[in-house]
C-alpha cells in the first residue's frame, strides 16, 4: 500500500507530491495524458515573487512584465504599471515538466496515460482504479488534483463550485502588441474580458490570446481573434481553434474528507477576478502536503484531522477569494458606458498611483478594496448597477 496517490500532474499535484516525497512518504502521481504539461491549460502568468517563495524553476520563465494596457469599448485605453505587479510569463509545458522532474528527484513515482476510473474510500484505505498497466492501487490517502474535473467530487462528498466561467486560449507567433493588453466590454467578452500577452521564444515574437466569459467563449474568441488579425494585417481565419476550458468561480463545498484532500482547480481554488489558478494551485498543494505529512505520521487520516487543510488554505486565501468574488460580481454588471467612464477616470484621476501602491499580481484584495473606497469609482459602479 502506498502512502498517497495523487490524481493529476498539474502544479497542485506535483507540488504536493514533491513535498510529501521529500518528507519520506511513498507517493504515486497518476496523470491521464501521455505527457506532463501537454496540452497546456492556461496563459502561464505567475507573480515573480512566487519563484523564491515556493522554490520554482526559473529556467521556465520566457519573459516578465509589470504593465498592462486596458482597452475600453470605445477604443480609449490606459496603461497601468507597477513594480509590485511584476509577473513571469512561463513556458507552461516546461514549467510542469520541471515540477515533475523535481517530484521524481524527491522520490515520487509519476505515471502517465493513467486516467483514473474509480476512487473508493474505506476505513482501510483508498482504492484507485486507473487505465493502463496500473490497474487497481491502494493508498493510505488520496489528493484530488485533476483540475476543473468534478466527476469524483459528488461521489466523495466534496461538492462542486457554485458557478463557472468559460475560457478560450491560443498561442500564436506574430508581431502583435509589445505589452499585455486587456480588452473590456460586453461585445468583446460579456461579464469577462479578453487579453493578449506578448513574449519571445528563441528570439521569435509570440502572443498568447485569451478570453473569459459566462458563455459562448469559443465564438467570442473567434471574433476577438479576427479583430486582432485585421489590426495587425494578418490573414483572417488561418489560426487554429482555441483550447476551451471551464474555470471554477469559488471553492467547492468541502475540500477534505476521510483520507482525502482536493487541491487547486479540483478544489475550486482560483483567483475570482481573473480565473488565474497557478499560484493558488501551488499554495494549496503545499498545504495538502503539510497536512498529510502530519496525519500520516500520526496514523490519523480521519476527516476531523484533515479539516486542518481547509483551515490552512482559508487562513491564507479565504479573504482574497471572498473579496475577489464580491468584486467580480460587481464588475461583471458594468455596462460599456460605465467601462468607458472608468478608463477615462483612470486617465485623469489618481487611480493609477493608488493602484501602484496596492497592486500585487498574486494578491488582489487590497486593490479591490482601494477601488471600492474611491468615491468616483463607486459612483460609476452604482450608476451601472441601477441602469
Amino acid at each position: 500500500m502506498h502512502d498517497v496517490i495523487v490524481v493529476g500532474a498539474g502544479p497542485a499535484g506535483l507540488m504536493a507530491a514533491r513535498q510529501l516525497a521529500q518528507r519520506g512518504h511513498d507517493v504515486v502521481v497518476l496523470e491521464e495524458h501521455p505527457g506532463i504539461g501537454v496540452p497546456t491549460h492556461c496563459t502561464g502568468l505567475l507573480g515573480l515573487e512566487a519563484f523564491s517563495e515556493l522554490d520554482l524553476p526559473r529556467h521556465t520563465i520566457l519573459d516578465t512584465t509589470n504593465a498592462a494596457r486596458f482597452v475600453a469599448p470605445d477604443g480609449s485605453s490606459v496603461t497601468i504599471d507597477a513594480d509590485r505587479v511584476n509577473a513571469a510569463i512561463v513556458d507552461r509545458a516546461i514549467f510542469d515538466q520541471a515540477l515533475a522532474d523535481a517530484s521524481r528527484a524527491a522520490g515520487a513515482d509519476l505515471r502517465s496515460n493513467a486516467r483514473v476510473r474509480t476512487i473508493a474510500v474505506s476505513d482501510a484505505g483508498v482504492t484507485v482504479m486507473a487505465d493502463g498497466e496500473n490497474g487497481t492501487m491502494t493508498a493510505r490517502a488520496c489528493i484530488l488534483a485533476c483540475g476543473a474535473n468534478y466527476r469524483f467530487n459528488r461521489q466523495l462528498g466534496l461538492g462542486v463550485p457554485r458557478a463557472f466561467v468559460q475560457s478560450a486560449q491560443l498561442e500564436q507567433a506574430f508581431a502583435g502588441p509589445d505589452q499585455v493588453e486587456v480588452h473590456l466590454g460586453r461585445s468583446v467578452a460579456p461579464r469577462g474580458f479578453a487579453w493578449v500577452v506578448p513574449f519571445r521564444r528563441d528570439g521569435q515574437r509570440y502572443q498568447r490570446l485569451g478570453l473569459m466569459a459566462d458563455a459562448r467563449a469559443g465564438s467570442l474568441f473567434r471574433t476577438f481573434a479576427s479583430t486582432l488579425q485585421a489590426r495587425f494585417g494578418l490573414a483572417d481565419g488561418e489560426w487554429p481553434e482555441p483550447r476551451l476550458k471551464i474555470l471554477p468561480l469559488g471553492p467547492v463545498a468541502r475540500t477534505y474528507g476521510p483520507r482525502l484532500l482536493a487541491a487547486g482547480d479540483a478544489a475550486g481554488l482560483v483567483k475570482p477576478t481573473t480565473g488565474g489558478g497557478i499560484y493558488y494551485s501551488l499554495i494549496s498543494g503545499q498545504f495538502a502536503a503539510e497536512t498529510l505529512d502530519d496525519a500520516l505520521k500520526a496514523d490519523d487520516l480521519r476527516e476531523s484531522r484533515l479539516r486542518q487543510y481547509e483551515t490552512r488554505w482559508r487562513d491564507r486565501l479565504g479573504a482574497e477569494i471572498r473579496i475577489g468574488l464580491a468584486f467580480r460580481l460587481l464588475a461583471a454588471r458594468l455596462n460599456d458606458r460605465s467601462i468607458d467612464a472608468l478608463v477615462e477616470l483612470a486617465r485623469i484621476d489618481g487611480i493609477i498611483p493608488m493602484l501602484r501602491q496596492t497592486a500585487d499580481f498574486n494578491w488582489h484584495r487590497q486593490s479591490a478594496l482601494a477601488l471600492l473606497r474611491h468615491s468616483q469609482f463607486r459612483r460609476i459602479l452604482l450608476s451601472s448597477l441601477w441602469s
